[in-house]
């Protein structure tokens, strides 16, 4: 008895497998279709991040360079000054000598 119930319900899934196949298909596509959508749009989010990393890396070399040239403009003046200052002292010592003699 139990061999012809397995018999039977092995004839049901027989001529029924194309309908649970078919609905179970439709709904791997539906997620493989949903999945594609997540993935293309995950990958517009990476290009687009990419970008914005590209653009503040260049945005922070502008940046590099022109603290270097205020480095360079600032210490150019000190140098300026510190050769200014020393003349001056000359001058002063000069004249500090002039005096005593």
């Amino acid at each position: 008895m139990l061999v012809r119930q397995l018999e039977e319900e092995l004839r049901l899934r027989m001529r029924a497998p194309n309908i649970e196949m078919q609905q179970q298909m439709e709904a791997l596509y539906a997620e493989n279709e949903h999945l594609q959508r997540e993935i293309s749009i995950l990958r517009d989010t990476i290009k687009e991040l990419e970008l914005r990393i590209e653009t503040q890396k260049q945005t922070l070399q502008a940046r590099d360079e022109s603290i270097k040239k205020l480095l360079e403009m600032l210490q150019s003046k000190g140098m300026a000054l510190t050769t200014h200052r020393r003349q001056c002292w000359i001058v002063l010592h000069d004249y500090q000598q002039d005096d005593i003699a």
